[in-house]
């Protein structure tokens, strides 16, 4: 009886001590594997990292980019909504990675970079609290990149990153190449991309296992200089990481015959890298509109992923009403919803400029509330970020 009550007691310790490292932030976690063999093993046991992330999944944060004083650099620091809403300056204490690196997008706590070098472009997956490092893949100079995503392959378990590559006198002059950063196949080519994405320049979306990139898919029916494209000659290019093939859908109906000129700056091509017109917002992908003409922000959702007929309106409002007087150099970008998808979170900014404000939109009121944030916060990067033990070559 007695064996039978040690055995029990010490069941439930272990139980006990579980729920706690689970709910302990990842530098604790890396303290706390020096302790003994027996916390080593149990902080790295792969159930253990998964069941941290899924708790982690409860508070996420998001990657900021921020000049540090009179300094020319750049710091890339992860942090959630309360710190960027603070009017107060980042440290160098909370620096925890100094790049100029591109951040490509965030999974599962790894963070893909890509790095500009004489040789071409170089990608590795980064896990900002453990300061691991992962994977090498390199695409030369010779490679003309046209666009870039980075997804997870949940049915491979797999990091890529994917490249669209332009070819000048060619059948088909957007290539599609995939690679894994947590393998050694290197680079493999795939279907073609099924559109032009010149106009509509920036890095893929990704969501649900798949890519997603705005094209034009009748490039050659179209003069260039006039722009002159609506919205129902561009669709979503969407890449399943799975299949590794496309499919298009096409944006809400409501746009056809509304011009791209419109939601230019100075009749420049639609550039997504800074402003991205399609995202993530409440788990569904979505359509980010600045009329420049009509000085209207609008926000389209697609509540059912693939469903081209539950695209649903979400925010349709002036500048007036979100508080912008500027128009024409304004940088709008919906960041997340918060408050039981009641406010929508939205960042305003300016071409080469800091993000001047962060605003919220109270849905269900239609009222705005603004938030000071520190004076030099360069960018928010709209990529959902939680910390992790994961190692994706483990």
């Amino acid at each position: 009886m007695l064996c039978e009550h040690m055995l029990l007691e010490d069941v439930l310790c272990e139980d006990i001590l579980l729920e706690i490292l689970l709910r302990l932030p990842v530098a604790s976690l890396m303290r706390f594997k020096c302790v003994s063999k027996y916390f080593q093993s149990l902080i790295l046991d792969p159930c253990f990292v998964t069941m941290h992330l899924q708790n982690s999944r409860r508070s996420t944060n998001f990657f900021l980019r921020y000049l540090n004083g009179d300094k020319t650099s750049w710091f890339v620091v992860p942090s959630p909504i309360t710190s960027i809403e603070d009017s107060t300056s980042f440290f160098d204490d909370d620096i925890i990675h100094a790049s100029k690196d591109n951040v490509l997008g965030s999974f599962n706590g790894l963070v893909c970079l890509g790095e500009w070098n004489e040789k071409g472009i170089v990608f590795y997956l980064w896990n900002p609290v453990t300061k691991e490092e992962f994977g090498n893949l390199t695409l030369t100079k010779k490679d003309n990149v046209a666009m870039l995503g980075f997804g997870y392959d949940n049915s491979r378990h797999t990091y890529n990153v994917v490249a669209i590559v332009y070819h000048l006198n060619s059948d088909h002059p957007f290539r599609t190449f995939i690679g894994s950063l947590n393998d050694e196949s290197g680079w493999r080519e795939i279907q073609g991309f099924l559109a032009d994405p010149f106009i509509v320049e920036g890095d893929g979306i990704y969501l649900n296992n798949t890519l997603n990139w705005l094209g034009i898919p009748n490039y050659n029916d179209y003069e260039y200089d006039d722009i002159a494209i609506s919205f129902d000659g561009v669709v979503i290019a969407s890449l399943d990481l799975e299949t590794e093939t496309y499919t298009q859908m096409l944006l809400p109906h409501e746009l056809n015959g509304v011009f791209i000129r419109d939601f230019c700056y100075l009749c420049e091509e639609l550039h997504s890298n800074e402003f991205p017109l399609i995202g993530v917002l409440g788990g569904c992908l979505s359509l980010f509109l600045h009329n420049r003409r009509t000085k209207c922000f609008s926000i389209w959702q697609m509540k059912e992923f693939g469903n081209q007929k539950s695209w649903t309106l979400l925010l349709n409002t002036s500048l007036q009403d979100l508080g912008i007087n500027t128009n024409i150099y304004s940088i709008l970008l919906p960041l997340c919803m918060i408050e039981n998808d009641r406010d929508i979170v939205i960042i305003h900014s300016s071409l080469q400029d800091c993000v001047k404000q962060i605003i919220i939109y109270d849905l269900k009121n239609n009222t705005v509330t603004f938030r000071n944030i520190t004076q030099n916060l360069l960018w928010i990067y709209p990529f959902n970020y939680v910390e992790s033990l994961v190692c994706p070559v483990a």
